[in-house]
C-alpha cells in the first residue's frame, strides 16, 4: 500500500499499534503530522574538544582511545561496565550501568567518539552511561541532536528514525505555499529540503533558517487559512433574526425579565458588545464578529443574552465549548439567566446517555430546543436544527474549519436551507489588533474591557521558592477563612505534560518542575491534606471523573484543587479566592492572567502566588509585570514587547491556535509580511497564484482544521 502524507502513522514500518496511541498524544496521528513535528530544541555535540582541556563538571565531546578492555564486577548487582579511554596522557574511566552488551562493543584500540558530563570518581576524571560510538560511524555533520517534546514510552531518537523514513517516503509531497519570487528573495529552499534541515541541521544555523521558513509557512497558511474559511459567497444570505423598529410588546417584556435574571447592570463594554450583535442580527448579511473579553469582564452574559434574543424571535443559537467542564458551566449560567422565560435549553456532552441524546436531538429537530449549549458532540451529522440563526463558538481554534462550517451552513429537516447562520467567536485572550487581523481574518472585532461593578482587584505577590512558608500559610489562612485554593502546575507526572499546554522552554531539563503529582504528595508532607479534602484535575482524565471534581470542588466538598491549566479558561467558582501558580516563570503572562482570573469572582479579596526558582532577569521581570497589571491587554502588550525576536522557538500562548515554528507575539512583523506578500500574489490571478491557493487550502485543512479527534 502506498503511504502519503494523509496515511496513518501506523503505516510507517516500526510504528505499531501501541507507539501510534502514544504518537496520538503528542498530536502526530499522519505522515504529515509526523513531518512536521519538529524539535523543540537542539543538543549541539558538533564542537569536539581537544581532550587535555577536558576537567570535572563540563560536558564535552571528544574523539580518543579505548585503551582498556571492557570489563565488569560480577560480584555487583548493578553489574556496571568499565574502562579507561584516553589521548594525549590523559585517561578517563568510563562506567555504564545496565548495558552488558556494550562489553562486547568495544575493544582496546577503538577510536571511539564520546560525548557526556566528566565528573570526579576516586580522585580520577570519568564518564557515567556516556554516548559513545565507534569513530568510524559517527557522522560529525549529524552531532547537532533534535530533542523533541515527548509523551512516556516515546524517546527523540525514535521521532528521528520515524521522520526520516516519513521524509523518505513522502518529502517530494510537501506542497508549495510561498511564491517563487518569496523563496528567492529569502533564500528558501523546497519543503522537502527545508524539513531536512530543520530536523537533521548540519549546525544550529541551519535550524535557525529552517525554522524560519517554517515559520513563515504557517503564518501564510494560518492568515491566507483562515480568510478563506471565513470568507462568505456573495449569495449568502442569513435569517433577520431582529426586525427593523421597535419590538413587539410581547418580544420586549420577555427580554426585559431575562435581563433582570442577570441580578447585576451591565457594563458599559458588555451593552456595546450586545448593541453590534443586535445591529448584526437585523440584517441578512451573515454576521461575522469576534468578541474579546478580558478575564472576568463577562463575556459569557453577552454570548448567553445574545442567544436570549435569537430564542425570543423564534430562533434556534448554539454555544460550542471547548470542554464539557466549561459547556456545564455555560448551561447552569444560562439556566439562571433564562429562568422564568419560557425558553427552553438543552445541555449536549459526548458522555450524554445515549436515550438522552436522542430526546435532545429530537427537541433540536423539533425547534423546541432553541438555546442548546455543547462540545464536539453537537458536530455530529445526524443533528438536524429547525431554525438555527446563531453559531457561538467560544475559543474557536479548539473546533475544526470544517466542523464549525457544519452549523454555519444550516441543516434543516427538509435539507440543507439555502441561509447561513450568524458566527460569533469569543476568546479570552487579549489580542493586539494587527495580531487579530492574522488570526481572524476580515472579522468585525468587539473588546470588552470593563469589569463588573463589586470585582475587587485580586492582589498577587510572588515567592523565589517552592519551600517557602507563604505557600503553606496562604493556603491554610485560606481554608481557615472558608474560602477554597487552586494549584496549577505544569505538568501531570513525572513523565507527562498536559496536551494542548504550552509553556516556555529552557535549555536545561524540565525534571525541576513540580508535577501535580508531586504537588499532593507535597501537601500531604506538610499534613495539610488530613483535614482538608483535595481534588486532582487534568486534562486526560476521564470526563465523568472530571466534571464529578469540579462539582465537588463547586460545591465545596473539595477544599483545595490541584490541577493543570485546563481550568484555564472559564471555570468559575466564587468561593475560590487563592491561586497558587507552581513554575509560574514557565509560562507566558497571557496565560498567568487566565489562570489568575480564576479566582476573584465572589465579593472577597481574592490573592494569587506566583512561585517560581528563576532567578533570570527576564523571569523576574515578568514576574513584577504580573504583581503590578491587573490589566489583560497591558499584559499581553508587554508580553510581546518582552519576548523580542531572540526567543528561538517563542511560546504558543493559550487561546490561539498551536503554531510549532512560528510565534505569534515575536513573529508578528513576519506574519503581517508572510500575509502581504502571498495576499499580492494571490490576487494577481496568476497560474502561480492559483496553484499556491489550491495548495493552501489543502495544507490548511491539514494543519489547522483538525477532526474530532483532537478535542
Amino acid at each position: 500500500m502506498r503511504v502519503t502524507l494523509t496515511s496513518p502513522v501506523v503505516s510507517l514500518y516500526g510504528i505499531g499499534p501501541t507507539a501510534s496511541e502514544k504518537l496520538a498524544k503528542l498530536g502526530i496521528y499522519n505522515i504529515y503530522d509526523l513531518i512536521t513535528y519538529i524539535p523543540r530544541r537542539y543538543n549541539d555535540w558538533s564542537n569536539i574538544a581537544d581532550i587535555t582541556g577536558v576537567g570535572a563538571d563540563l560536558e564535552v565531546s571528544i574523539r580518543c582511545m579505548v585503551l582498556t578492555m571492557p570489563s565488569f564486577n560480577a560480584k555487583s548487582k548493578l553489574k556496571p561496565i568499565t574502562f579507561f579511554v584516553g589521548d594525549k596522557g590523559i585517561r578517563l574511566k568510563v562506567t555504564f550501568f545496565n548495558q552488558p552488551y556494550l562489553a562486547e562493543k568495544f575493544m582496546r584500540g577503538d577510536e571511539v567518539f564520546c560525548h557526556g558530563k566528566v565528573t570526579v570518581f576516586n580522585g580520577g576524571l570519568q564518564l557515567v552511561n556516556p554516548y559513545m560510538e565507534k569513530a568510524e560511524s559517527v557522522d560529525e555533520e549529524a552531532l547537532v541532536k533534535p530533542v523533541y517534546s515527548l509523551t512516556q514510552g516515546i524517546t527523540s531518537k525514535q521521532i528521528s528514525k520515524w521522520v526520516k523514513t516519513a521524509l523518505d517516503l513522502c518529502g517530494k509531497e510537501m506542497l508549495q505555499v510561498i511564491p517563487e519570487e518569496v523563496i528567492r528573495r529569502r533564500g528558501f529552499v523546497s519543503p522537502e529540503e527545508c524539513y531536512r534541515m530543520i530536523h537533521f541541521p548540519a549546525d544550529t544555523d541551519e535550524a535557525r533558517r529552517a525554522r524560519e521558513q517554517i515559520a513563515y509557512e504557517e503564518l501564510v497558511l494560518l492568515g491566507i487559512g483562515m480568510r478563506m474559511s471565513n470568507r462568505r459567497n456573495k449569495d449568502e444570505i442569513a435569517p433577520v433574526v431582529i426586525p427593523q423598529g421597535s419590538l413587539p410588546s410581547d418580544k420586549a417584556s420577555a427580554w426585559k425579565k431575562i435581563v433582570a435574571n442577570l441580578g447585576f447592570d451591565l457594563t458599559g463594554d458588555q451593552k456595546n458588545a450586545i448593541r453590534s450583535i443586535q445591529q448584526d442580527l437585523m440584517k441578512d448579511e451573515p454576521m461575522n464578529r469576534l468578541v474579546q473579553g478580558d478575564v472576568g469582564s463577562g463575556k459569557t452574559a453577552v454570548a448567553i443574552l445574545a442567544m436570549a434574543m435569537t430564542a425570543i424571535m423564534g430562533y434556534q443559537s448554539v454555544l460550542l465549548a471547548p470542554t464539557s467542564v466549561l459547556a456545564t458551566q455555560h448551561f447552569n449560567t444560562a439556566l439562571n439567566i433564562l429562568k422564568g422565560s419560557g425558553i427552553e435549553c438543552e445541555l449536549l456532552l459526548g458522555k450524554t446517555t445515549q436515550s438522552e441524546k436522542t430526546r435532545i436531538k429530537n427537541a433540536i429537530e423539533k425547534g423546541s430546543a432553541k438555546v442548546i449549549i455543547g462540545t464536539h458532540a453537537l458536530l455530529t451529522d445526524d443533528i438536524v436544527f429547525a431554525d438555527l440563526a446563531l453559531v457561538i463558538a467560544d475559543e474557536q481554534h479548539r473546533f475544526g474549519v470544517k466542523q464549525r462550517s457544519k452549523l454555519l451552513v444550516r441543516k434543516t429537516p427538509s435539507g440543507f436551507g439555502p441561509n447561513t447562520a450568524h458566527n460569533l467567536v469569543m476568546t479570552a485572550t487579549p489580542i493586539p489588533r494587527t495580531l487579530a487581523m492574522v488570526l481572524y481574518g476580515d472579522m468585525d472585532t468587539t473588546v470588552i474591557k470593563e469589569k463588573p461593578k463589586g470585582r475587587i482587584p485580586i492582589k498577587t505577590y510572588f515567592t523565589g521558592s517552592k519551600d517557602s512558608r507563604d505557600i503553606k500559610e496562604l493556603i491554610m489562612s485560606m481554608i481557615k477563612g472558608g474560602d477554597q485554593v487552586y494549584i496549577v502546575c505544569a505538568k501531570i507526572d513525572d513523565e507527562t505534560e498536559e496536551e494542548g499546554t504550552f509553556f516556555l522552554r529552557y535549555d536545561e531539563s524540565d525534571d525541576s518542575i513540580t508535577s501535580v503529582m508531586q504537588m499532593k504528595e507535597k501537601l500531604d508532607n506538610w499534613g495539610i491534606t488530613k483535614d482538608n479534602k483535595t481534588g486532582i484535575l487534568y486534562g486526560p482524565m476521564p470526563e465523568k471523573e472530571k466534571l464529578s471534581v469540579m462539582d465537588k470542588f463547586s460545591e465545596g466538598e473539595i477544599k483545595i484543587l490541584i490541577s493543570t491549566t485546563v481550568i484555564e479558561v472559564g471555570v468559575d467558582n466564587p468561593n475560590a479566592n487563592a491561586m497558587i501558580i507552581m513554575d509560574a516563570d514557565r509560562f507566558g503572562l497571557s496565560t498567568l492572567h487566565q489562570l489568575r482570573g480564576r479566582v476573584g469572582r465572589g465579593g472577597r479579596q481574592s490573592y494569587c502566588l506566583l512561585v517560581s526558582e528563576n532567578k533570570s532577569e527576564n523571569a523576574l521581570i515578568r514576574m513584577k509585570m504580573m504583581c503590578e497589571s491587573n490589566d489583560g491587554f497591558e499584559l499581553a502588550r508587554k508580553d510581546l514587547e518582552l519576548r523580542g525576536p531572540g526567543d528561538f522557538f517563542g511560546t504558543r500562548q493559550h487561546g490561539i491556535p498551536a503554531l510549532r515554528a512560528a510565534n505569534l507575539y515575536t513573529d508578528l512583523e513576519l506574519a503581517k509580511e508572510a500575509v502581504t506578500e502571498v495576499g499580492e500574489v494571490l490576487n494577481s490571478g496568476s497560474a502561480e497564484a492559483e496553484k499556491i491557493e489550491k495548495n493552501i487550502k489543502e495544507l490548511f485543512d491539514l494543519r489547522f482544521a483538525e477532526s474530532a479527534r483532537t478535542l
